[in-house]
């Protein structure tokens, strides 16, 4: 009886197993980064991006927190289990895919006076997320990006045969019981774990990437490298968001693969900052700038509270210095990691989101007409 199970069970479970560890592999079509990359690409967009990252279950997290951190939305955790508050700021200028966002989110029927079912909106909500990522998709693939169809055959095999499999194994179970074949039993048992593992571990289906993506997803694995250097508190930039290396705080070295340049200006660095502020407290506000604005990409990689916790020790140092003159320099940050905690975790951010509402607190209705008038 144990040979049967062993060349009936055993064998073709790890088998099927391996053949779905495999098609794991390529599913994840993995790319190296030739060097760090402190930001985005120029033009690119954070639901584009993460299709090119397949970080689909994030996209709608990131990209919502990508406008707050642009301060076109403000994010307001009420507190635990309650609705999240998002404001329209009065001086915010959607893009259309920002739009189509905040109709994703927030929906057609959106009113102040809806009764809220949140099994029934979350199923709804999901949906519309959905159909939004499938959209940017399409037009990757119009782009040459990605293909326009799926990988899906590997991962039907391989169900069906797992599943044929856990018959065969139930059967194996049935008769080396009554025959009282303890190993066999065991070593059934043992098979039955291992098809089931495959399930799991055999993705159904994956989106192909095309060549012309490889740049755009280099650059987004060296976007992941430099976010992923947080974690060991050990920072280091490979420029300024000028294009020169930051050298006015010690934490940021020069990087493996990093193109050295300048330290910046006096005049560049307090360019941007309220008068009065010294060059290192303005290279300083440069610096939680710029990594504030890669929070919704930390987000994508599952980076976030990492990254939350690098830009809180930023805004620290930032509080110790006389900064009266800044004004709600953090007030972002500190909002976007209240509502995360408030909702218990950036995936159920975009499900715990309450009322859209404009700047004197009134609640927005009718979406998709108002929007019209403020894409661009």
């Amino acid at each position: 009886m144990l040979t049967a199970v062993v060349l009936l069970a055993i064998v073709p479970a790890c088998l099927i197993l391996v053949l779905g560890l495999v098609a794991r592999a390529f599913a994840a079509q993995p790319v190296t980064a030739p060097i760090v990359q402190y930001s985005p690409e120029r033009g690119s967009t954070v639901l584009r991006d993460a299709v090119l990252v397949d970080a689909d279950r994030r996209a709608a997290a990131a990209a919502l927190i990508d406008l707050a951190v642009k301060r076109k939305v403000r994010l307001v955790a009420a507190g635990d289990r309650e609705p999240i508050g998002v404001e329209l700021m009065e001086s915010a200028r959607l893009t259309t895919a920002e739009t189509a966002l905040l109709e994703a989110l927030f929906g057609p029927e959106h009113t102040g006076e809806r009764l809220r079912r949140f099994s029934a909106d979350r199923r709804a909500l999901a949906g519309r997320l959905k159909t939004l990522l499938l959209v940017t998709e399409m037009q990757l693939a119009r782009e040459g990006l990605v293909a326009e169809r799926r990988v899906s055959w590997p991962g039907t095999t391989l169900t069906v045969l797992a599943y044929l499999g856990m018959l065969v194994e139930a059967l194996l179970l049935v008769f080396t019981l009554i025959a009282g074949d303890w190993p066999a039993f065991f070593g059934t048992l043992a098979a039955l774990a291992v098809t089931i593992a495959t399930i799991f571990a055999t993705p159904s289906s994956w989106r192909r990437f095309l060549p012309p993506s490889r740049p755009h997803r280099e650059h987004l694995a060296g976007l992941r490298r430099y976010i992923e250097v947080a974690e060991a508190d050990r920072l280091r930039v490979l420029q300024s968001p000028s294009g020169a290396e930051l050298r006015a705080s010690p934490a940021l070295g020069g990087a493996a693969g990093a193109t050295p340049g300048p330290a910046p200006t006096t005049s560049t660095a307090a360019s941007s900052s309220p008068a009065g502020v010294d060059a290192a407290t303005s290279a300083r506000v440069e610096r939680f700038h710029l990594h504030e604005r890669l929070l919704p990409y930390a987000v994508l990689f599952g980076l976030e509270r990492e990254w939350l916790a690098e830009l809180r020790l930023e805004a620290d140092a930032l509080a110790r210095t006389n900064l009266d003159t800044m004004g709600d320099l953090t007030a972002a940050t500190v909002d976007i990691a209240s509502a995360i905690d408030a909702a218990g975790g950036v995936l159920d951010l975009t499900s715990a989101v309450g009322d859209l509402v404009d700047g004197a607190g009134s609640v927005i209705e009718g979406i998709g007409g108002i929007f019209e008038g403020l894409g661009s």
